[in-house]
């Protein structure tokens, strides 16, 4: 799998949110709304889940599962890099 495409929108004004990042896969699978988060120990990404506002099932859906999940620190690692690189450009070129 690689991330073929990267597009990011800085956001101002917010404390722990910095941007968010959509990607394309293998220039065949889009995902979207990939938040760009300042953390306690620096930058990391969160990936889209639609059911932050139930606070008994935070993370998953109806099934049981985040939205979107990497499946492996492999992969995880990977997409991060690619996006809070992408991020540090666009922030660059400003």
């Amino acid at each position: 799998m690689k991330i073929t495409h990267v597009k990011i929108q800085p956001v101002n004004g917010m404390p722990r949110l910095k941007g968010i990042a959509s990607i394309v896969l293998d220039d065949e699978l889009a995902i979207n709304e990939i938040k760009i988060i300042q953390a306690e120990n620096g930058m990391c990404v969160e990936f889209p889940n639609n059911n932050k506002n139930n606070k008994n099932n935070k993370n998953k859906n109806k099934f049981g599962y985040q939205n979107i999940a990497p499946l492996n620190p492999q992969i995880r690692g990977y997409l991060q890099s690619v996006i809070l690189d992408a991020y540090q450009s666009a922030l660059e070129a400003c």
